[in-house]
């Protein structure tokens, strides 16, 4: 018979994983407890939360929160990083500090309800920031604007300066 302390972190971390679109299923092994305290110190300004929970108990979770195919991802010591927002940034930071902290691996993750394994994850990791996508796009949007207003101003340009020359043709033979 489970426990009341096992339901409850069961339930409490079901209801947050509902509400959170990026899941990541990490391998820490070998993590001192100060490793942990720097990780989760650099995801809280995201709005991460990083947990270690029996993989049992985070199997149910995932099964019950509509994550069930990361399930097969816990194995071993496990832990798993989630939030709402942004699962790019999440990757990010993951892979980054496994560069610096070789005991953290990330395994797969769930993002905008895909789910993907490591190298899926580091190549989400790689992609520029949101706001830098958004720039790119609206430039290439705005340069056929630019070519099409040009095209349109090109006769209107060519009248203007036929009409320029004319009027200091008109001076010169007047004066």
């Amino acid at each position: 018979m489970p426990s009341e302390i096992k339901e409850k972190l069961v339930t409490d971390l079901i209801e947050e994983l509902k509400i959170s679109k990026h899941v990541l299923v990490t391998e820490y092994q070998g993590m001192t407890a100060g490793e942990f305290d720097e990780l989760r110190a650099v995801l809280r300004p995201l709005g991460s939360k990083y947990k270690v929970v029996k993989n049992r108990l985070a199997k149910i979770a995932f099964e019950k929160a509509g994550h069930a195919d990361l399930k097969i991802f816990m194995k071993g010591p496990s832990a798993i990083a989630y939030q709402g927002n942004d699962g790019a940034s999440l990757a990010k930071i993951l892979f980054k500090f496994s560069e610096q902290h070789t005991n953290l691996k990330v395994r797969a993750g769930r993002i905008e309800n895909v789910t993907t394994d490591a190298k899926g994850l580091k190549t989400i990791s790689n992609l520029p920031s949101r706001e830098v996508l958004i720039a790119i796009l609206l430039s290439r949007m705005q340069g056929p604007l630019q070519t099409l207003m040009a095209t349109l101003n090109a006769p209107l340009s060519s009248l203007h300066r036929a009409l320029g020359v004319l009027a200091k043709k008109k001076e010169s033979t007047a004066a």
